[in-house]
């Protein structure tokens, strides 16, 4: 059994107001710092949290610009690619064109000096060949009517073409 005495009494006594010393200079205090402390590490987490939902915001957000970005990219290669075809067509539609003309225009260069060439070759063969008739026949004529004679034969020999 328990004996009370005077001396457990006392013992209790003082336990008691020890108790309640260390209550008001010790207990209180270590609790109010620990719930201090718990306040803190929960506002420290809702913080956090709301930084890491923050960042993951930005994360889409910058993952969204750079989808536009490399479809923006992707749109302007196209379109290059595009006018560097329509200019290569360009150039070779226009290189075509001017080699055209170039060989219209020496065709018609050719033409030109073989009938410049024709008519040289027609007035030399001519003037040759009146010579070789004078001889034959042995008749001189003087410079005048030898022109006349050349002129005569070639307007014949044009009227025969």
């Amino acid at each position: 059994m328990i004996e009370l005495n005077l001396t457990s009494l006392i013992q209790l006594l003082n336990f008691l107001v020890l108790f309640f010393v260390l209550k008001k200079l010790l207990f209180d205090r270590f609790f109010d710092i620990v719930d201090k402390r718990k306040e803190l590490v929960k506002s420290e987490l809702e913080k956090a949290e709301s930084l890491r939902k923050e960042a993951e915001k930005y994360k889409a957000e910058h993952q969204k610009e750079l989808s536009e970005a490399h479809e923006k990219a992707a749109m302007i290669v196209a379109a290059a690619e595009k006018q560097a075809e329509k200019i290569l067509f360009d150039a070779k539609d226009k290189a075509k064109a001017e080699a055209a003309r170039i060989l219209t225009t020496a065709e018609a260069q050719i033409v030109q000096e073989r009938e410049k060439a024709m008519g040289e070759i027609q007035s030399v063969v001519i003037a040759t060949a009146v010579e070789i008739a004078l001889r034959i026949l042995g008749k001189e004529m003087d410079e005048e009517a030898r022109r006349h004679y050349t002129k005569k034969v070639m307007e014949n020999l044009g009227d025969m073409r």
